[in-house]
């Protein structure tokens, strides 16, 4: 497998060990095992699941443990020359963040044991940290799949009209607005989420590759607002939670939609010299 392919295998794994961790959490999955890590309650000394929600924890766990691998194998290929230095230093933020994870990880289970319940905030945290490193492996990847290559406009926008078909599905399964935020609904609100998150880093990664300051500052604010809609998702009760949640994903929504007008007005226009300039 080469780097590229390796690369973008540990980033799609990354999001769905995230999307798993979503569901383990939201089922109460992650208050089985016995409340132990990393055991669990099953056979040979526990270290297998006893019955279907353990094997969730279980599974969650396991799933990990293989993407934590892939990050250590794409950060060492990058740095033994396969990365450019930009890339390299990303699958290194990555590599660094995962050991805090997996910390944090144990903390879901092991803080509700000991000390004060499955905490919101290690919860939060959690996720926080695993959206940095889905961030940085997608810069990363985005930057592998560009390098050496002329970055086009169309590129740009492509990125740009995926963001813009996301949202309207990310607002209908808003928490409670229109559907019972059940495993089924936030596997799939998660799921668009992490992969409007990406189109957005895309679009300003890209933009930026070809001079539009402009349009990647607005694109790197709307995949910010994305990851902030995600969290603040997880403890969004009643109207004002839902009003939060349905803004946040407005003004990204606005923030996108402008990039890719700029984008098509620029390409468009008589002269391509303001690219370096917007």
């Amino acid at each position: 497998m080469d780097f590229r392919r390796l690369l973008l295998v540990t980033t799609v794994t990354t999001a769905i060990t995230a999307l798993i961790g979503v569901i383990t959490a939201t089922s109460g999955a992650g208050l089985t095992c016995e409340a132990r890590w990393p055991l669990c309650d099953g056979a040979v000394f526990g270290l297998f699941p006893a019955n279907f929600m353990s094997f969730i924890e279980w599974f969650h766990r396991l799933v990990a443990m293989v993407t934590g691998f892939l990050i250590v194998g794409s950060t060492i290929t990058a740095w033994r020359g396969a990365g450019s230095r930009r890339v390299r230093f990303a699958t290194l933020v990555a590599l660094l963040l995962t050991p805090l994870q997996v910390v944090f990880g144990a903390f879901t289970v092991l803080v509700h044991e000991f000390v004060f319940g499955y905490s919101v905030l290690v919860l939060t945290l959690h996720f926080s940290l695993a959206s940095l490193i889905l961030g940085a492996l997608v810069a990363a990847t985005v930057w592998t799949y560009a390098d050496g290559k002329a970055v086009s406009t169309t590129r740009i926008r492509q990125a740009g009209a995926v963001a813009l078909l996301v949202f309207p599905m990310m607002v209908a399964l808003t928490p409670r607005l229109f559907f019972s935020f059940g495993e089924v609904v936030q596997f799939s609100y998660y799921g668009l989420g992490f992969g409007l998150f990406s189109a957005l880093v895309a679009l300003a990664l890209w933009s930026r590759e070809i001079g539009f300051r402009g349009v990647s500052a607005a694109g790197g604010i709307a995949a910010v607002l994305v990851v902030a809609q995600l969290v603040v998702t997880r403890q969004a009760f009643g109207d004002a939670g839902q009003l939060l949640v349905v803004g946040l994903s407005f003004v990204a929504f606005a923030l996108t939609l402008a990039s890719v007008y700029r984008v098509r007005t620029v390409a468009t226009g008589p002269s391509a010299s303001p690219l370096a300039s917007d």
